[in-house]
């Protein structure tokens, strides 16, 4: 007579394969060395023995389980007799957590017990048993298999589950590497499509009701060529104080920026290696946390005290968080273009910005020629 398997058994996959030849194969030599037990008439441990037992011929004890934890019973047994991994295991307590919800609601089955509960119980995350749960409700017989044999990560199946039962199939039937790759793929795309929301969300947030080319309420992208003052010249011709008025770095510390920076923004500022220490000082004091930065090659030599200059940084900071540019939008961190009038940017800046953020509102300080789209604030602003 084949007995029915009690559902707090089969919250732990069956052993198939090798495995499976191995346990009949020592079934048949030595008999079944450990009672199968039984739980409300149904096999409520050792479903492998019994299947081996059975397929073999071979006399399978049995004994009643007669305790009040069945769940912790079951659990604890199978734990220390199996090496399950951190995916199979957050299988098993996916299935826990939903263990007396339904036709069975009504029995001994604790139906209470929560995803809390069930993590501590087999020692995995509650994200691991959520990202579980998406498998075992949405994913294929194909893929919830592939993770319960420890071929694939709960992780990538989790996204894979996404995907049409028909499509799953396919995938997983492809092999490890297409699933895994299938799954990069989708977490992408999600990444892409949160991106793009959180764009929008700051654009339409930021914007206020300020007219396009003025300080908005606040902006989320912002672009400073600093008017650092230099303590020598080479000499009174070359003194920047005769090319345009200069700050000292407290004022330029001291400068409002909440009055037009977002909470969450992206800050680029240009600084020359002399000035490096003070444009670090600079955006601490502007509440913006340093990133990475870029390097732009002048193609012309400088002058200099210990380096003949021939490059300039541009330093992105961050406040809040804002996203990062698509992968498609992210530029080389070096740029090369011929060095203009003194101080002088390269206007294929302005393009470079735009790709990484073309949708966030920008607003560029200290700004001599305003851009068209670009709002502007600054002592040297035609338009402030």
């Amino acid at each position: 007579m084949n007995m029915e398997f009690h559902p707090i058994a089969n919250i732990f996959p069956l052993i198939e394969g090798q495995a499976y030849q191995d346990l009949m194969a020592d079934v048949l030599k030595h008999g079944v060395r450990e009672p199968v037990w039984l739980y409300e008439g149904q096999i409520l441990d050792g479903r492998n023995r019994y299947r081996a037992a059975t397929a073999m011929g071979v006399e399978c004890p049995m004994r009643e389980y007669d305790g009040d934890e069945p769940v912790q019973f079951v659990v604890s047994l199978n734990l220390h007799r199996r090496h399950l991994s951190e995916s199979q295991r957050a299988m098993v307590a996916a299935r826990l957590s939903t263990l007396g919800q339904g036709e069975r609601a009504d029995r001994s089955i604790d139906p209470s017990t929560t995803q809390a509960q069930a993590a501590e119980m087999l020692n995995v995350s509650v994200p691991s048993i959520k990202r579980a749960k998406v498998v075992v409700d949405g994913g294929s017989d194909e893929l919830k298999h592939s993770v319960e044999s420890g071929r694939v990560s709960v992780s990538a199946a989790a996204d894979v589950a996404t995907l049409p039962k028909e499509q799953q199939t396919e995938i997983v039937a492809r092999g490890e590497r297409e699933i895994l790759m299938a799954a990069k793929e989708i977490r992408a795309g999600k990444a892409e499509v949160r991106r793009a929301e959180r764009m929008d969300t700051i654009a339409t947030i930021s914007k206020g009701n300020a007219p396009l080319g003025t300080v908005a309420e606040r902006y989320p992208v912002l672009y400073v060529d600093p008017p650092w003052r230099y303590e020598h010249a080479e000499s009174e011709s070359r003194a920047i104080e005769n090319q345009y008025p200069t700050m000292t770095l407290d004022e330029i510390k001291a400068m409002p920026l909440d009055d037009i920076a977002y909470a969450d923004c992206v800050l680029f500022m240009w600084a020359t290696s002399p000035k490096l220490a003070e444009a670090f000082e600079v955006l601490a004091a502007w509440g913006f946390s340093y990133r990475t930065c870029a390097v732009w090659d002048k193609q012309k030599i400088g002058m200099g005290y210990y380096f003949r200059q021939q490059h300039e940084l541009l330093l992105i900071a961050v406040r809040g968080q804002p996203p990062t540019p698509a992968p498609a939008d992210r530029p080389s961190s070096v740029f090369s273009y011929p060095r203009g009038q003194h101080s002088a940017k390269p206007h294929e800046v302005y393009e470079i910005i735009e790709s990484m953020y073309p949708s966030l509102p920008k607003l560029e300080m200290f700004c001599r020629t305003p851009r068209e789209g670009w709002g502007v604030w600054g002592n040297q602003s035609e338009a402030a």
